[in-house]
């Protein structure tokens, strides 16, 4: 790592630390007041978490904000990079009501977020118990069916290591898709995450541009649920070329 990275490290992480440390008595007071109230504080919450990226001496840029529609549920689908789309889309998404699909781990110890996983009605699941996993992505399903909640699944299962997509692990998509088959499907793509925040050792590459795109929502039509991962997989697939086409990856 460059000097300058050391630097950028040290701000963009204690940044995010700090951020989730002050947020979590807040979301607890926010929480005792109704779902809407938490939702707008964990919103506030991310929208801040996006300042880690400046102060790690990089930028944000955001396209196709156009494409997000103004109300209803969804199956957001994106690719998994960073932590970044751990806080952006609950940031940008914040009137669709967006749940993750977490590992349950994640829902113990973590200031803020592990209190927003429990709390929030977002989908906590135990990888090594596929049955109940499902069973759980299933009840989440049914909730975006009624027009309750959206749901965000990176069909990569997990943070990819040199930030390209990985092949996707696609029962949880499907069961989403089963089990909510009037749901349309918001594709978000993110480039440069994996600079910023990546898998691994905590580091982040001074100078990093985050670039966070979302693309128009994907009418399902008479499609099946494998048609449906595929046109998903293809549209990701190939605006992710185009962004490596157009911006390259810059060195680790």
């Amino acid at each position: 790592m460059r000097a300058v990275d050391f630097v950028a490290t040290a701000a963009a992480w204690g940044w995010l630390g700090l951020t989730l440390v002050l947020f979590d008595p807040v979301l607890r007071i926010a929480s005792l007041l109704g779902a809407e109230p938490m939702d707008r504080a964990v919103g506030l919450m991310c929208r801040v978490l996006g300042g880690s990226i400046r102060a790690g001496l990089g930028r944000l840029e955001l396209e196709g904000l156009e494409n997000i529609p103004p109300q209803g549920s969804y199956i957001v689908v994106s690719n998994h990079q960073s932590l970044v789309e751990s806080f952006l889309p609950l940031w940008l998404l914040q009137h669709l009501r967006p749940r993750y699909i977490a590992k349950k781990p994640l829902g113990g110890w973590i200031p803020a977020v592990s209190f927003n996983l429990r709390r929030g009605g977002h989908c906590l699941i135990d990888r090594e118990d596929r049955e109940e996993a499902l069973a759980a992505i299933a009840e989440l399903g049914r909730r975006v069916d009624s027009g309750e909640v959206s749901a965000l699944i990176f069909p990569e299962g997990t943070r990819s290591v040199d930030g390209r997509i990985n092949p996707f692990k696609p029962a949880g998509l499907a069961t989403l898709l089963q089990t909510a088959p009037r749901a349309e499907i918001l594709p978000m793509l993110v480039h440069g995450g994996n600079h910023v925040f990546p898998r691994g050792l905590p580091r982040v590459r001074a100078g990093s541009t985050v670039r966070v795109q979302f693309w128009p929502v994907l009418v399902r039509g008479d499609s099946d649920v494998e048609e449906t991962i595929e046109r998903i997989r293809q549209v990701l697939t190939s605006r992710f070329a185009e962004l490596e086409a157009r911006f390259g990856s810059p060195p680790a």
